[in-house]
């Protein structure tokens, strides 16, 4: 099989995160053209014409150029797929005599999707979505049975559980900026101080610099039991998930969430909301969730793990068991070979009919 990839690189994700590390666990049988953006003066010449020309003033010109790329490198012989569909929903009603060999994967909920952007999905015929609860939401705008759902996978070697001796009970981990609930964190935080144990917790923020001017969190930064990290390596990150007793963190939404799948595999607990695609992911069946603004609810939880070792180790195990059963990306690769040769299938049963 061929595969002609489109492909993002978050900036602040190392060698072992993101959705991109897909195209590694592929078998050698696969034939694999991996297009992304780079810089170079051709690349921003190129696209700089299509950006005034498209009045893409939002997009860089070295993506443009990938894009272009990508669409040039697009055939009948070869299966075409869009990583971060969110990030190029500009260029899909350029690709219509091409679009029965092309998947995307759409990454965020429908939350923050406006309805001009939902309307440039009619464009797409097939679909992979890495969360069940929103299906019937995007079927509106693309057939429901042509989106397939495969979790987000992670490196199961890499994000593993560490020595168990290291965990420090005390060390509560927040990872990320983007659809946290810090308003609801601060109640928990609060109610925390007043409990037995709250004056021995530690909380780590592991949020880049960029992004750390956070209202909600103004009334903490100088606490010296809260502490802000970024520009983490691989290893240094994955101290932290090892090292952790609870990862706290309640989400205003979320589709496949990125910490949430590293902690999982990592086997650190996980406490946030019962919400978007929180329960693809083993939300409320291997891991307990709380109902948003219920920060009542979500201290009672947290004192329960705190004050039951036991509990809070069974549930490590079980995170953990869920990313090697469901989240390797061994797993997910096959899953994503298994939806190309539908789609294929499809395309060469409506050709035959």
């Amino acid at each position: 099989m061929k595969l002609n990839i489109l492909s993002n690189k978050i900036g602040w994700f190392g060698k072992f995160s993101g959705y991109e590390c897909l195209t590694e666990y592929f078998p050698k049988g696969v034939s694999l053209q991996i297009t992304s953006s780079k810089k170079h003066f051709f690349s921003k010449a190129f696209g700089k014409l299509i950006q005034k020309y498209r009045k893409w003033n939002g997009i860089s010109t070295s993506e443009i150029f990938a894009e272009f790329s990508f669409i040039n490198k697009m055939s009948y012989r070869s299966m075409s797929h869009i990583l971060y569909l969110e990030s190029h929903l500009h260029i899909l009603s350029l690709i219509q005599k091409k679009k029965k060999k092309l998947v995307a994967t759409i990454h965020l909920p429908i939350s923050q999707w406006s309805e001009e952007k939902l309307q440039k999905l009619t464009y797409l015929d097939n679909a992979i979505l890495l969360y069940e609860e929103e299906t019937d939401e995007f079927g509106k705008y693309i057939s429901p049975e042509k989106i397939h759902i495969i979790k987000h996978g992670i490196d199961i070697d890499f994000f593993k559980p560490g020595d168990q001796t290291l965990v420090k009970k005390n060390k509560v981990l927040f990872v990320g900026h983007f659809l946290r609930d810090f308003e609801m964190f601060m109640k928990v935080y609060y109610l925390l101080l007043d409990s037995d144990f709250g004056k021995k917790l530690e909380f780590h923020f592991i949020i880049p610099v960029a992004f750390r001017k956070i209202a909600a969190l103004a009334p903490i930064v100088n606490s010296k039991t809260v502490f802000f990290h970024g520009g983490l390596s691989d290893e240094e990150l994955l101290e932290f998930y090892q090292t952790s007793y609870l990862m706290l963190m309640p989400m205003i939404d979320s589709g496949a969430n990125t910490a949430i799948v590293q902690a999982i595999a990592t086997g650190l607990p996980i406490i946030t909301t019962d919400i978007g695609g929180i329960r693809s992911y083993g939300g409320g069946e291997v891991f307990e969730v709380v109902k948003r603004d219920d920060f009542e609810a979500m201290t009672a939880l947290f004192t329960k793990y705190y004050n039951d070792s036991d509990f809070r180790n069974n549930v490590a195990l079980k995170q953990r068991n869920f990313a090697l059963e469901q989240l390797d990306w061994n797993v997910v690769a096959k899953q994503h070979l298994t939806v190309y040769k539908i789609i294929i299938g499809e395309l060469k049963a409506n050709t035959v009919s």
